[in-house]
């Protein structure tokens, strides 16, 4: 079974130049330092031609590992997303793993909900 993470963005004003390249940079510098054995593929954004206000949407497969590693691989990556969130400011984001709701902590950035707000959700 595979697992990815699914990432949208959505605010009424468009990317700017300056908010695309550093988001660009932002994506390289993860890419390029990716300090694990195994990757399906790097962190990926779609082409975003659209009138629904999306601004940023993408997704990235995660290695077919034990669950340490998934999770170490699933954390990595959405230290690259808590950077892009901190930069595209006044966007509401929708992030999932698979299917589980992922959280936005202002200390800590995107994380895996515990056990109690997971079950609260359901």
């Amino acid at each position: 079974m595979a697992f990815s993470l699914y990432y949208e963005a959505k605010r009424e004003q468009p990317l700017t130049e300056q908010e695309r390249e550093a988001s660009k940079g932002i994506i390289e510098k993860y890419c390029s330092q990716y300090p694990y054995k195994r990757k399906v593929e790097d962190f990926s954004v779609y082409d975003v031609d659209s009138d629904e206000d999306i601004i940023f949407s993408g997704s990235t497969k995660l290695p077919r590992t034990g669950p340490k590693t998934l999770f170490d691989v699933a954390n990595y990556w959405l230290k690259c997303l808590t950077e892009i969130t901190c930069l595209l400011t006044n966007s509401t984001w929708a992030v999932t793993f698979d299917d589980v709701d992922l959280i936005l902590d202002p200390n800590e950035g995107w994380r895996f909900p515990t056990d109690e707000e997971y079950n609260r959700e359901k």
